[in-house]
C-alpha cells in the first residue's frame, strides 16, 4: 500500500495532492505512504518508546492505527481510486482500425464525443492550449509541452474522466471515414483530437503520419534561404522532427535528457553540429511542425 501511494504521489500534480490532502486530514500520498512505513519502521518504534514510554507491543499498534485511521473513510478511498485509475497508461492492443470500429457502441461513443465537445467550450479561456488552439486574442503562449500536459490532465480528471484514446475511439466509431490510424498514445494525439473537433482539419490523423510533407516543405524554405544542411545536420534534424511528433515542443534541455539525442552527443553535440542556428531551429520547428 506504501508503495503505491508514493507511485500515485510520483504521477500527480500538485492539485490533485491538494484534493487528497483536504479529504486525509492534511496529508498528501506521500505522507499517507510515509506513515504507513513508519508503523514497521525499527527506528521509528524505538523512538516511540521512549518518547511515549510505552511497551514496543502497544507503540506497534498505536502507530498502526493512526497509519490506517485515514482510510477508514470510504471517501477518500474512492478518491485515491478515482485519481489512480486516471493516471493508469492505457495500452491500445488494437491492431487495425476495422476492429477499434466494430467494438465500440455508438451510443457511448456520441456520449464521449459530446463530454469532450463540452469540455473544449467551457475551457477555452481558461486552458492555454486551448486558447491557443482556439485562436483566442488574448493567448499569450506559444503551443508547448507545458500546455498541452496542462490540458490533458484538466481532461482526465472528474467530471470529465476523459482519456484521449477513448476520444478518439468514439471518433473512430462514429465517423470511420474520416478518422485514419490509430492513437499512438502520444502527447500530440490530444492536439490532433482538439483540431479536428474544432474543425481545424477534416480527417483525424496521427501527427507522426502528417508530419513529414510539412518537415520537407520547411527543408525546402532553408535551402532557399541559404541554408543547406549536411548530412550530419540532416539526421539530427530528423531525430528532433520525430521527438516533436511526439511531444509537441522540443527544449535544449531535451538533448540532454532524451536517451535518443543523449546517445549522439546530447546538447555538446548539437551545438557544434548547428551552432547560433540551433535555438533558432529548436523555437521555429514546433511551431512549423504542429502548426
Amino acid at each position: 500500500m506504501a508503495a503505491r501511494l508514493a507511485a500515485l504521489d510520483r504521477k500527480i500534480d500538485d492539485k490533485a495532492r491538494a484534493v487528497i490532502a483536504n479529504a486525509a486530514s492534511g496529508l498528501d500520498p506521500k505522507a499517507l505512504a510515509h506513515k504507513l512505513l513508519d508503523a514497521i519502521d525499527p527506528d521509528t518504534i524505538e523512538r516511540e518508546v521512549a518518547s511515549r514510554q510505552l511497551n514496543p507491543e502497544a507503540v506497534v499498534e498505536a502507530l498502526k492505527e493512526e497509519a490506517c485511521r485515514p482510510f477508514d473513510d470510504p471517501g477518500l478511498r474512492r478518491l485515491l481510486k478515482d485519481i489512480k485509475r486516471q493516471t493508469e497508461i492505457r495500452i491500445d492492443t488494437i491492431s487495425t482500425d476495422a476492429v477499434i470500429s466494430s467494438g465500440y457502441d455508438a451510443t457511448r461513443a456520441q456520449d464521449t464525443v459530446e463530454r469532450f465537445r463540452q469540455f473544449l467550450s467551457e475551457h477555452r479561456d481558461t486552458l492555454v492550449a486551448l486558447q491557443i488552439l482556439y485562436a483566442r486574442p488574448h493567448a499569450t503562449r506559444r503551443l508547448d509541452r507545458a500546455a498541452i500536459e496542462e490540458l490533458r490532465d484538466a481532461m482526465r480528471r472528474p467530471p470529465w474522466l476523459l482519456q484521449p484514446i477513448d476520444i478518439w475511439r468514439a471518433y473512430k466509431r462514429l465517423d470511420d471515414e474520416r478518422v485514419k490510424g490509430n492513437p499512438t498514445r502520444a502527447l500530440s494525439d490530444t492536439v490532433m483530437l482538439v483540431r479536428y473537433a474544432l474543425g481545424g482539419t477534416t480527417t483525424l490523423e496521427p501527427l507522426p503520419a502528417t508530419i513529414a510533407g510539412r518537415f520537407n516543405l520547411w527543408l525546402g524554405r532553408e535551402e532557399r534561404a541559404g541554408r543547406a544542411y549536411t548530412e550530419a545536420q540532416r539526421a539530427w534534424l530528423f531525430a528532433i522532427r520525430d521527438f516533436i511528433a511526439v511531444n509537441v515542443d522540443i527544449t535544449p534541455e531535451d538533448l540532454m535528457d532524451a536517451p535518443d539525442f543523449a546517445a549522439q552527443g546530447g546538447l555538446l553535440r548539437a551545438h557544434a553540429l548547428f551552432g547560433d542556428r540551433l535555438r533558432p531551429i529548436l523555437h521555429e520547428l514546433p511551431q512549423v511542425l504542429i502548426a
